[in-house]
């Protein structure tokens, strides 16, 4: 039999008023109903309305973000209302329910624009749980500013947010892709330095004293080979009777269809890399591979300059084949260059030998 909250006494079966004390019972049994369960949200009152309001994501301070809807009559109303807020698809405008939309889009270019924007998202990690409309142009920039400080990575996050702004606006989310007032770092090609003979010669020795994985910066080096392409490689592409690799080329149509040339010095590396191996050359994520690069500038007393980069190595092919004299046409062919203006970029010229050649031509000249 239930018993009156307020004395204690024996509540008779149908009444609505307790026989001991007068307390109203439908009062009791309503203070009885159990609350809904954390998450679901709350519905209350406010200047003679009724509202719905659930907690989603959190704003770009890292306070929980507060969603509601006014105008409801009734509590009743209200309540059945919060089903809506917490499921209805144009609710969920956060940065990282936008990223699982687009992840099948993403899965369909290729390994290494794959990896680039999925570093980017961790880049996004102090906004993964904003709602995209509450961000600004600053609290964009200072993302992006906060988390690198040269070009290509601060431009991978742009391009990534760029596709999230895409796929808002297509929603009605937004209205306007803010990502594209960001400001990038300054961009200049020939601010990465190519490897001297010194430091080359130190690579080498670096590998013929067990460090196998600094073959791959030297197979880089002696082909012209990108990042990119040298953690793609498979032994499958690799023809060595043929001395080339195809089918590691990325991001152009050139790339792609132009096998990649393997000289006589590297073969030997080519094949050692190669032992013992079915697929890829060197299983390792982008991070490893930037780290590894650190602790072998390091090791061989490299120049510690933040000029000095996995890419310098592709720097070094078109810098070195310069000096030797092959001319432009063929040192555009060896990197894969559709334009001999981007070959250009990556041929680094003494400015004093360039002086002294002009005077040795036109000497006696008047």
């Amino acid at each position: 039999m239930p018993k009156c909250k307020k004395c204690g006494a024996d509540l008779p079966d149908g009444a609505n008023f307790c026989p001991a004390c007068g307390k109203k019972v439908s009062q009791q049994r309503t203070q009885n109903k159990k609350s809904r369960g954390n998450g679901t949200g709350s519905a209350y009152k406010y200047k003679g309305s009724w509202y719905a309001a659930i907690t989603q994501g959190t704003t770009i301070d890292g306070n929980p973000k507060r969603v509601k809807k006014g105008g409801f009559k009734t509590k009743k109303e209200a309540i059945l209302y919060l089903d809506e807020l917490r499921y209805h698809p144009k609710k969920e405008k956060r940065i990282t329910a936008l990223f699982d939309a687009i992840k099948p889009h993403i899965e369909k270019l290729s390994e290494s624009k794959q990896t680039h924007y999925k570093t980017a998202y961790k880049r996004l990690q102090p906004i993964q749980n904003v709602n995209i409309g509450d961000l600004s142009v600053a609290d964009l920039q200072s993302v992006v500013d906060q988390a690198v400080t040269s070009y290509y990575p601060a431009k991978d996050m742009r391009d990534l947010l760029s596709l999230l702004y895409q796929h808002a606006i297509k929603d009605e989310y937004v209205t306007v892709n803010k990502a594209r007032y960001i400001i990038l770092p300054d961009h200049d090609e020939k601010d990465t330095e190519p490897f001297t003979a010194t430091e080359v010669s130190a690579l080498w020795a670096d590998y013929q004293q067990g460090h196998r994985e600094t073959g791959f910066f030297l197979m880089m080096i002696y082909t012209g080979m990108m990042p990119g392409e040298a953690r793609r490689v498979s032994v499958d592409m690799i023809q060595l009777p043929e001395k080339r690799i195809v089918g590691a080329g990325i991001k152009t149509t050139k790339r792609k269809e132009t096998p990649i040339i393997l000289p006589d010095i590297i073969v030997p590396v080519i094949q050692d890399l190669m032992a013992g191996k079915s697929g890829r050359l060197w299983e390792t994520d982008e991070n490893s591979f930037y780290d590894y690069f650190s602790e072998m500038k390091a090791r061989t007393g490299c120049r510690n300059i933040k000029e000095l980069r996995p890419y310098s190595c592709r720097h070094t092919t078109a810098t070195t084949l310069a000096d030797q004299n092959v001319s432009a046409a063929i040192i555009k062919e060896v990197m894969r260059h559709a334009k001999l203006s981007s070959t250009q970029r990556y041929m680094h010229v003494d400015q004093t030998t360039s002086e002294e050649a002009m005077n040795t031509v036109f000497v006696g000249e008047k």
